[in-house]
């Protein structure tokens, strides 16, 4: 079996364990882990980059670069730019827009300048975008004729119900939504939308080391398998049955680069 971690932050990760452990805990002999690892600045993505360079053919990874809504800086576009032309990464993002706090909403207008140019430039070279959406649904749907030019939109957390998530669909956009360790807490509308989404639009994800549960002081990359195992008893179907259909999402998301 095969596990598709469609979302985390390996630099932050290899500063709590060791991603050579990790690595051969998911040899191919024993189970396989593919997954995409996001960066937002130029200092990370490099290190990430080295990472990817070392682990990256045993543990499949995947790399993408994006404006972080929560950080939205601008001046790092040319260096997206750079990366994009020089086919360095796989996916633009994360990006989208965070109204979680009064803080993030009063950076709205930086936030909307990084999503449109980060849409922009998914658009133009053909790259799958790593959405970042919380209390902002409504931007989503205002900005579907872009979307829809985009090859794939993954909604990292999407933190939304299954209506939201099939009207998202029902745009004609081409979206995936992903679920981390909110469906082992307990959260309701991730674990409906686990339950009742069409399998070929689910994807799941860690966000290591963040998303933790109550007493956890980080999470580690191991932990998609626990995810993977919730996600099991929700769908009621066999733990190899959803790897493998998972893992067929994230190859057409992430594999056509």
């Amino acid at each position: 079996m095969t596990y598709c971690d469609a979302h985390f932050h390996l630099v932050q990760s290899s500063s709590f364990e060791s991603i050579s452990s990790f690595e051969e805990a998911f040899s191919p002999m024993a189970m396989g882990f593919r997954g995409c690892t996001c960066s937002h600045s130029e200092e990370e993505f490099l290190r990430q980059e080295a990472l990817c360079l070392e682990f990256g053919g045993a543990l499949g990874l995947k790399s993408a670069f994006g404006l972080h809504p929560q950080n939205p800086d601008l001046s790092l576009a040319p260096f997206l730019e750079q990366l994009l032309k020089e086919n360095r990464i796989d996916a633009v993002g994360e990006t989208g827009f965070d109204f979680f706090t009064s803080e993030f909403r009063s950076d709205r207008l930086r936030q909307d300048e990084a999503w449109h140019l980060s849409l922009e430039l998914s658009s133009c070279y053909g790259l799958p975008v790593v959405i970042h959406d919380r209390k902002a649904l409504d931007l989503i749907f205002r900005d579907a004729s872009l979307l829809k030019k985009i090859p794939a939109a993954v909604f990292h957390s999407f933190a939304f119900g299954p209506r939201e998530a099939l009207s998202v669909l029902s745009h004609g956009i081409n979206a995936y939504f992903s679920f981390g360790k909110a469906i082992l807490n307990g959260n309701k509308k991730s674990m409906a939308c686990v339950a009742e989404l069409p399998l070929e639009r689910l994807l799941f994800e860690t966000d290591a080391p963040y998303q933790t549960l109550k007493g956890e002081s980080f999470t580690p990359l191991g932990d998609i398998k626990l995810v993977y195992q919730k996600a099991s008893e929700l769908r009621n179907c066999p733990l190899d049955q959803l790897c493998a259909s998972v893992e067929r999402n994230f190859s057409f998301v992430f594999d056509r680069h």
